[in-house]
């Protein structure tokens, strides 16, 4: 069977909804303010020293926080939680320069302040390698050391593709 081979933007972006990669809350705080957003952008990079990269929209608030400080939190969002499609539209869908997304909503703070989702199959606090930031014009890639982690015994990340599978059965 061939490929059908397109070279329009938008049917490339449909080709790489094959790319399968999970989908996590992105927070940072800074001053009193926190802010978080839903990312699909984010890899190890090495081991040792444990790092991460995660790409990161450059007008969005979190960016602007993560730029300010150089430390942010994610958490990795839990498939078995029947609440994820609620907190991808609470993270994903508004900006926080017009909504408090934590304003009555449960969450953790690590030991710098940052909040974090406490029902996350795992939490990373990171760093910002400054000189490895790269600037995408419309993003940013933060490569970031992984301060601490945690992780529960318990749940399975969300992956990306999944969260579109159930997005398209909660429209039909």
């Amino acid at each position: 069977m061939a490929f059908n081979y397109v070279t329009e933007p938008g049917p490339i972006n449909i080709a790489l909804f094959q790319v399968t990669h999970g989908l996590y809350i992105l927070t940072a705080k800074h001053d009193s303010k926190l802010n978080g957003q839903c990312i699909d952008a984010l890899m190890q990079v090495t081991n040792a020293p444990p790092r991460i990269v995660v790409g990161v929209g450059n007008r969005s608030l979190t960016h602007d926080m993560i730029c300010d400080t150089g430390r942010f939190c994610v958490s990795v969002l839990d498939r078995e939680n029947p609440t994820c499609g609620e907190v991808v539209r609470r993270f994903g869908f508004q900006s926080g320069r017009d909504v408090d997304k934590f304003d009555g909503f449960p969450y953790d703070v690590n030991a710098q302040g940052i909040p974090f989702l406490p029902d996350a199959v795992a939490t990373y606090d990171c760093t910002v390698v400054p000189e490895m930031t790269v600037n995408l014009g419309t993003h940013s890639l933060f490569v970031a050391s992984v301060d601490c982690a945690g992780t529960r015994e318990t749940g399975e990340p969300l992956t990306y593709n999944e969260y579109r599978k159930n997005l398209r059965k909660e429209r039909s």
